[in-house]
């Protein structure tokens, strides 16, 4: 299997101001705004070609929310992580029932965000 980094989520009180703020000072590029599974609004920042930054609005966190991997075998990813003893917290799969995303925790509480690439 693979690894390749895709994102960093941060969290922010304001996305557009934070969004205008990556834009201003580091000639980011922001997607459109979209709402998250679970209501909050979110948008990533491209930025020179690096790894983007991912925003989601929050009203009470603040900081790195977790890290985005993609891999080239997420049903063999995870049997792996099983088979290790991470802590997998959830997994998301797609309309035909397909594993799409795994969410784990490192040994600080991050989550790690591993997925198939888009």
């Amino acid at each position: 299997m693979t690894y390749r980094l895709e994102h960093i989520a941060i969290c922010c009180k304001d996305l557009d101001r934070t969004a205008e703020f990556y834009g201003k000072l580091f000639n980011g590029v922001p997607t459109e705004i979209r709402k998250g599974a679970a209501g909050y609004r979110f948008c990533f920042v491209k930025i020179d070609g690096a790894t983007p930054i991912q925003l989601m609005e929050s009203k009470d966190k603040e900081g790195v929310h977790h890290y985005g991997f993609v891999t080239d075998d997420i049903e063999q990813a995870v049997k792996s992580y099983a088979e290790k003893g991470a802590v997998i917290l959830r997994e998301n799969r797609d309309q035909a029932g397909k594993l799409t995303t795994v969410f784990l925790q490192d040994p600080n509480g991050m989550e790690i965000e591993i997925r198939v690439p888009r």
